[in-house]
């Protein structure tokens, strides 16, 4: 009897595996390439060369590092998420803080819009200056 021809690694562990299981023998995870023809399923004796395992093993690894970098932008994404409900917070705030202040007779609104639209004007000339 021949042993199992290996077809492709692991993507964690870099384990080889034989052909046609799913799941890596070493750590269980589930293999991302799958590789066997229909015509594999009931002839064990077909082998693939060396330059196919490589290959394999690359997409593989591509695979992982492709895997890794999907959970990155998730987290990237989720960051940006919260700044934008942090901003959105913030912004409510501040406007619901002037509301006040102009009902009060504390504050002029139109004095306040002018300033404002001063500084950042100002801000935008000089960016590198920070206050």
């Amino acid at each position: 009897m021949q042993p199992p021809t290996i077809a492709h690694y692991c993507q964690k562990c870099k384990v080889p595996n034989p052909l046609g299981q799913e799941f890596c023998a070493r750590c269980g995870t589930r293999l991302m390439i799958v590789v066997e023809p229909p015509a594999m399923k009931h002839d064990g004796a077909a082998a693939t060369t060396a330059h196919e395992e490589h290959l394999l093993e690359r997409l593989s690894i591509l695979e992982n590092r492709l895997a890794r970098l999907t959970e990155r932008l998730e987290k990237g994404l989720g960051l940006l998420l919260r700044q934008s409900e942090n901003t959105y917070a913030t912004h409510t705030l501040v406007k619901t803080l002037v509301d006040a202040l102009a009902e009060a007779g504390s504050i002029n609104t139109a004095e306040l819009e002018r300033s404002w639209r001063e500084r950042c004007e100002k801000d935008k000339a000089a960016p590198s200056r920070k206050d």
